[in-house]
């Protein structure tokens, strides 16, 4: 069994509750075989790309656009006509079976790595500097990000943006961006406003331009591989998307 699955998996040819459990099982099996603590985050972000359109299709019969966006070109072609597709009772029935059961195993197989993860989320601290510089009023969708390795005090710096609109070949997809801003120091000194105004300097910005600063702290040495740090980004990229 592929270790890729289509998120919409479920609606697909043959509606069969048997066959899906098997399908499903032996996805799992596939992402299971080197399953440890330096994967899980991958693996559960794999899984909670399953489980999200489950439950769209539990709550409201479809799936949401936010999940609509992400898919290939075929799945999106597949929804359109699934959704003017007249279900037989039987399919219906078949359907909802299949999400229920599917939800039940991979809410009860994602707990054994989320136990791993909120592990390795207790070693990544996440805040803002504060600066006298700062607007009142001053969207938060770029600034810097320093990284810092609090084992080893290395520093991974970067100029961030969110809410960037691109075109793929899937259609427009909104993005965000982290580009790596080198420095000649790579290592922590004195405090953050002082990395964040030499990265301003190396770059000739600091001349009226003083974007938001934001911090993560991670309490093991990594490398820009390692899943904690894979982790961190992928937290650093959530919590800003809620402000």
């Amino acid at each position: 069994m592929s270790k890729n699955l289509s998120p919409i998996w479920f609606l697909k040819d043959p509606i069969d509750p048997e066959h899906k459990e098997y399908t499903l099982l032996g996805y799992l099996k596939s992402i299971s075989k080197d399953l440890n603590q330096t994967n899980c985050f991958t693996i559960v972000r794999g899984i909670s790309r399953i489980i999200k359109p489950l439950n769209d299709y539990k709550k409201d019969r479809k799936i949401s656009e936010s999940v609509v966006d992400l898919l290939k070109k075929e799945d999106r072609e597949f929804l359109k006509e699934f959704h003017t597709k007249q279900l037989t009772e039987n399919e219906v029935r078949g359907i909802d079976e299949i999400v229920e059961n599917s939800l039940e195993t991979l809410y009860g197989y994602s707990g054994i790595c989320l136990e791993m993860i909120r592990e390795e989320e207790s070693k990544i601290k996440i805040f803002k500097i504060q600066s006298k510089f700062d607007p009142p009023i001053k969207k938060e969708d770029s600034g810097i990000l320093i990284v810092r390795n609090m084992a080893t005090d290395k520093l991974l710096n970067y100029f961030f943006r969110s809410q960037v609109t691109m075109k793929t070949k899937e259609g427009e997809r909104e993005v965000f961006i982290l580009k790596k801003a080198q420095i000649k120091n790579q290592f922590f000194s004195l405090n953050y406003e002082y990395i964040y105004h030499e990265i301003l300097n190396e770059f000739n910005l600091d001349g009226g331009y003083f974007p938001h600063l934001y911090v993560i702290e991670i309490y093991e040495n990594f490398e820009e591989e390692s899943e904690i740090y894979k982790l961190a980004k992928e937290k650093f990229i959530e919590a800003l998307s809620k402000k």
